[in-house]
Order: structure tokens, then C-alpha cells, then sequence
């Protein structure tokens, strides 16, 4: 048992405890005894710490464990040994074993449970026998070794047009695994460093929801949101995310019904449409030839729309490379019928002009400063018929000669008072071939102040 010792002991004092008196040793800091009865015996230290300059021999009993110490020296190091074998009890009860680590098993993911998880439980799929983790909301798959993603049997397009009159219209993707695994879809889109999801949208569209692979996207009808953004589709298997990237363009096109007109030449052929602004013309060997439109029935109703208008024409495809090929406006100087059509030089027509791929702005043949032409340039065209004023651009740089209609460029005097506009197309006929021009859209953002034709 424990033993209560006086508190600040002097050296000499004594306290007996039985039949053993205890006498404090000032030099050594500790009580000692003389053994039981009197009858003599060995030093002994009482405390709950082992005594400081112990001598060979001395004994140390231990309050706090409640055993006895000798201080032993072998002749190479001394320390306290117990004074007898220390014992060891019986073995205890063996413990409970751990709950096994193996998850649980379940048919098909379908029959994981939906509730009464907690974040971390693992669960078992025996038909595809793969593992899934509980993450707080959802049972996630988890890969091991070596995956394959999702592959497309119906890729995405890799351009979508959005229709101008807010219908909406789709976009399909079709994935399969081929570990068998279900394929889950969904999207993101992005536009310059903007990102888009389910939290945004980009300003071509007001809406955008998916079932099954079927993307459905209503665009806007705000002639200012026009432009495209890449939209990306993501087939996943749960694991590994296959992505197919679609550029998508919101453009404001209008229809051009195209006029029957000759002005020059025996051997010209009349257009084609491929579809309301495709326009395809044919041109043959001999003679210019010139074509004139929008359609309309007299001079007042030219099928030109006025004000500050802009529109571009694409060169999408010819039978012989780049030669003189017109593409402009030219004033009207009579009424518009079947046999008379506008003005073709000098003060009564602005166009760019590819005379063997070079450009030249019409008024006086002065060079545009547009450089050579190829295909899939894109002609702009802007008008002011208040103004009586014309700009001609090419791939969003416009002509040194009517400057930049947006930063106050003085254009091309062209008057509309007199007969009216016509955009124009046409050909010196020096060789045979055929073109084919794609009219709106917005491959460029229109000037300011100005509108799409």
C-alpha cells in the first residue's frame, strides 16, 4: 500500500508505519528504514520515482506500481532490478473479430440501395462485376486496371446552323461500351476562355435540354446574339468521358430571290439555288455577263432593304480557280424588268473584282487593298441608302478605299435616289467555269450602327 510521509521533512525525522520506523535522510532527499521489529535489515526507499544517487544495494519500493527494486552493479553498468520475477497473468479472452472488409454484393447497380449509405461504403455489381463507392449522393464506379472510354456509332456533326426563327433543332450522339457498361450523356460549351453548362448558356441559345444522346437547342431571335460557340457532347460510362466537339453558328440570313437579268454577252446562264442564299452561276467562254437581284417588279420595290444594311457572300466552290469574278452593288438607272437591269461601271456599281486573283473595288478600277482571293474568302458588303454610300470588305478587313465603316470610314459615294440598289454578280466570261456564293450569315460581326440584309 501507499504510504503518507510527512510533508517537508527535516533530516533525523522519523515516522513509523507498523512495526517499521522510517527516519529522513537530508543527503539522501529520502526516507529509510531499519527493517521490521528492529530486529534489522536493508535500506529502503519509499516514492512513486525512482531514488537519485543510489549506492549498491539499496532497495526502492515503488508507491505507484507497488514493487520492490534492488540497485545492482554487475561490475559494467548498475541499475534498479526488481527484486523478485515479475508475474504475468492468465491470458485474456480473445476480442471479437472485425467486420469483414468485403463489400456487399447486389445483382446489377440498379439494386444498390439509394438510401441509408454513408460516404465510403463500397458495393459489389455481380453482372458486370465491377465495384462502385457510396460519395455522399451516388453510387460512383470504380476503375481498375487499364479502360477504354465510351466510342461513338453516331458522332455529334462537326457544325451545326441554329435556325433564325427560334425553332429549335437537334443534335444526336449515340456511344457504346464495350465492357458493357450503360452510357450517360452530357454537354458543356465554350466560347473564347467562357465556359458554359447546365448553370449557363451561351447567347445563341435560350434553352438546351438532352434525352437519350438527343441534344435539343432553341436558339435566340436577337439579331445581336448572332455568332457560334463549340459545344461538346461527353459520352461516359461512369468511368472514362468520350468528348465530340460541334462548332455552333446563330446566323440572320434572308431570302434572295434571284432576277432574270443580262446586260452584257449572248452566252450567259441563267443561276441556280441550292437553297435561299446559295446562288450558283455558270459562265461560258465568250462575253461578260452579269447578273442582278433580289427580284422585284418595279423600281419602288426593288427587294433591297434600306437604311445601314450589311451582308456577306462566301466563294464556296468553282470549276477553275480564282478569275473574274464580281461580286458587288450596282445603281439602278432604269426600271427593273425582265430586260433592263442597273448600271455597270465607272460611278454606277462598287464591287470587288477577282481579275486573276487580284482585287480591285470598282469605281475607277483603284485597287482595294484587299490582296489576292481565294476560296472561302468572305465578301462584306455594307450600305447606307440615306447616305448614298457603300463599303467593301474582305475576311473582316475593309478597303483602304471606302475605310471602316464602324470607325467612321468615309465609303464609296454610290446614289440610291436614282433608280435604287441591286446587289450584282458577274463574270468577264474570259474562261468557262462555274461559281457558287453562299449570301448572309455571320462569319464577322456586323459594323456598328449597322444590320443584317
Amino acid at each position: 500500500m501507499a504510504i503518507n510521509f510527512p510533508d517537508s521533512p527535516s533530516n533525523g525525522d522519523t515516522h513509523t508505519v507498523g512495526d517499521i520506523t522510517w527516519t529522513y535522510n537530508t543527503s539522501k532527499t529520502r526516507w529509510t528504514s531499519s527493517g521490521a521489529g528492529g530486529g534489522g535489515g536493508s535500506s529502503v526507499t519509499v516514492s512513486d520515482t525512482a531514488p537519485t544517487s543510489p549506492s549498491d544495494g539499496d532497495q526502492w519500493f515503488n508507491s505507484t506500481s507497488l514493487k520492490m527494486f534492488v540497485y545492482y552493479a554487475d561490475g559494467s553498468s548498475s541499475q534498479w532490478v526488481p527484486a523478485s520475477p515479475q508475474q504475468t497473468g492468465p491470458a485474456g479472452t480473445d476480442g471479437t473479430d472485425g467486420t469483414s472488409a468485403s463489400p456487399t454484393s447486389y445483382a446489377n447497380l440498379a439494386a444498390f440501395p439509394s438510401s441509408g449509405n454513408t460516404a465510403g461504403d463500397i458495393g459489389f455489381a455481380t453482372d458486370t462485376k465491377s465495384s462502385y463507392m457510396w460519395d455522399g449522393v451516388a453510387w460512383q464506379r470504380m476503375s481498375i486496371g487499364s479502360q477504354i472510354g465510351p466510342r461513338y456509332t453516331t458522332t455529334p456533326s462537326e457544325s451545326h446552323t441554329l435556325t433564325q426563327d427560334g425553332t429549335a433543332s437537334t443534335i444526336t450522339a449515340v456511344a457504346v461500351d464495350e465492357s458493357g457498361f450503360p452510357v450517360t450523356y452530357d454537354w458543356d460549351a465554350f466560347s473564347g476562355s467562357t465556359l458554359y453548362n447546365d448553370d449557363s448558356l451561351p447567347s445563341q441559345i435560350t434553352a438546351l435540354s438532352e434525352s437519350n444522346g438527343v441534344f435539343t437547342l432553341t436558339p435566340s431571335t436577337a439579331e445581336a446574339n448572332a455568332g457560334n460557340f463549340s459545344f461538346r457532347v461527353k459520352a461516359s460510362d461512369g468511368v472514362l468521358v468520350t468528348p465530340a466537339t460541334s462548332v455552333i453558328t446563330l446566323a440572320f440570313r434572308t431570302a434572295i430571290t434571284i432576277a432574270s437579268r443580262q446586260t452584257r454577252g449572248s452566252n450567259y446562264v441563267e443561276p441556280t439555288s441550292t437553297g435561299v442564299t446559295d446562288i450558283t452561276m455558270a459562265f461560258s467562254t465568250s462575253g461578260a455577263n452579269y447578273v442582278y437581284f433580289p427580284e422585284g417588279t418595279t423600281v419602288a420595290n426593288s427587294g433591297m432593304t434600306t437604311g445601314k444594311r450589311y451582308i456577306e457572300a462566301k466563294w464556296t466552290s468553282t470549276t477553275s480557280g480564282p478569275n473574274e469574278l464580281m461580286v458587288g452593288i450596282a445603281m439602278r438607272l432604269t426600271a427593273y424588268n425582265n430586260n433592263a437591269a442597273g448600271g455597270y461601271s465607272g460611278a454606277n456599281a462598287v464591287y470587288l473584282y477577282s481579275w486573276n486573283g487580284n482585287h480591285f473595288g470598282w469605281q475607277n478600277n483603284s485597287a482595294s487593298g484587299l490582296g489576292a482571293f481565294s476560296l472561302n474568302d468572305v465578301w462584306q458588303i455594307a450600305y447606307d441608302t440615306d447616305a448614298g454610300k457603300v463599303w467593301v470588305g474582305k475576311n473582316d478587313t475593309w478597303s483602304s478605299v471606302s475605310g471602316d465603316p464602324s470607325a467612321g470610314g468615309a465609303g464609296i459615294s454610290l446614289s440610291h435616289a436614282q433608280g435604287g440598289y441591286a446587289f450584282v454578280v458577274g463574270s468577264g466570261g474570259n474562261q468557262a467555269f462555274a461559281h457558287t456564293l453562299t449570301w448572309g450569315g455571320s462569319d464577322y460581326t456586323k459594323p456598328t450602327g449597322f444590320e443584317h440584309f
